[in-house]
């Protein structure tokens, strides 16, 4: 019987055994009742046993169907649901520019998981990953519903951890574009809408020592992923990028001059229209980006369950209940029934 199994078959033979026992103890009280009756009248009619048949048969089915009720009994698979979601990659510059503080006291890598986990609250339902990117990209949370999982990982970077330098914003695209096409759920049946988007949204103050980050988002573009950008720093004002540990300084180049850095709203502008996506500056940007997310058509997808069985306990309990209530009510009714004739 594929079709039915139980959650705890073990109970079987302790239930088996109990419901024997109570049978014979109804049945041998039926006999003694009758007994006593004829002891007492000698035209004891038939109509008092015939309740007291109802009534075991009414306790014994009471029995049966809580014996059953904790077997747990489960049948008939659970049906596919259909569910919408955005598939979304956040990708964050971990070079040591994001270490800068422009004009205020607060490094852009505070400020950019600050916004991340704002934006995390607005993602209800969706599937985010996470993704470092510096001189190289490297996926450090998959494809996953659980926001907490992310947030548990921003939490680890820090700027004491932060040791990468160059940045190449093209890898970042292209890692998080390929794992969006390899990325599999196991409880995905199929894709019943194939015009869903995904996104990537880019946390970095955009400089870049990549090649052709317009032209690999274009090609993202052509796969259906968008690519966001969210811009940190202030544009035309370079800024020295003091070291992990403030107290030493800032950073120096090879011939110990200090190394600038200020936000290129320009790159980051043409990759977001090259990815068919748009540039946010952190002051008024996550509010945005939020409400141009929203407009993006998400996949539809089938869940399966596979082969997760219902839980059908439920049904025996309430009958068990209703078979006492029923009992109680009829036993009820034969005592007046019996004042009444005396």
């Amino acid at each position: 019987m594929n079709w039915l199994r139980f959650g705890n078959p073990d109970f079987f033979s302790i239930l088996l055994v109990g419901f024997a026992l109570i049978i014979i103890l109804l049945l041998y009280g039926m006999r003694m009742k009758w007994k006593t009756m004829l002891q007492f009248q000698s035209n004891a009619r038939s109509i008092h046993i015939k309740r007291y048949r109802i009534q075991v048969a009414l306790l014994g089915l009471c029995f049966l169907f809580v014996s059953i009720a904790i077997v747990y009994p489960q049948w008939g698979i659970k049906p596919e649901t259909v569910v919408e979601r955005l598939d979304i990659m956040l990708a964050l510059d971990v070079s040591t520019s994001m270490l800068a503080t422009d004009d205020n006291a607060t490094r852009r890598l505070t400020q950019a998981k600050e916004s991340i986990d704002t934006l995390l609250n607005q993602f209800e339902g969706d599937r985010i990953g996470l993704l470092y990117f510096a001189e190289a990209s490297i996926v450090v949370c998959p494809l996953t519903p659980d926001v907490s999982i992310l947030r548990e990982i921003l939490t680890a970077i820090t700027p004491d951890t932060l040791v990468h330098r160059g940045t190449n914003i093209s890898n970042a695209i292209e890692v998080a574009t390929e794992r969006f096409t390899s990325e599999q759920n196991g409880l995905i049946l199929g894709n019943t809408n194939a015009g869903g988007h995904k996104v990537v949204i880019l946390f970095t103050d955009g400089e870049d020592h990549g090649i052709d980050a317009d032209n690999v988002a274009r090609e993202a573009k052509s796969k259906g992923v968008h690519v966001f950008c969210v811009g940190f720093g202030i544009p035309d004002n370079p800024v020295p990028i003091p070291l992990a540990d403030v107290s030493q300084g800032y950073k120096r180049d090879v011939n110990g001059q200090l190394v600038l850095t200020a936000l290129d709203e320009d790159k980051l502008g043409k990759i977001a229209k090259a990815g068919n996506g748009s540039y946010y500056h952190l002051d008024a940007g996550i509010s945005e980006l939020t409400k141009d997310l929203a407009r993006l058509e998400k996949d539809k997808y089938r869940m399966r369950s596979d082969g997760e069985y219902q839980e059908r306990f439920q049904w025996f309990v309430a009958l068990a209940i209703i078979l006492l209530i029923v009992e109680l009510l009829f036993q009820t009714r034969i005592r007046n029934n019996s004042r009444m004739l005396t």
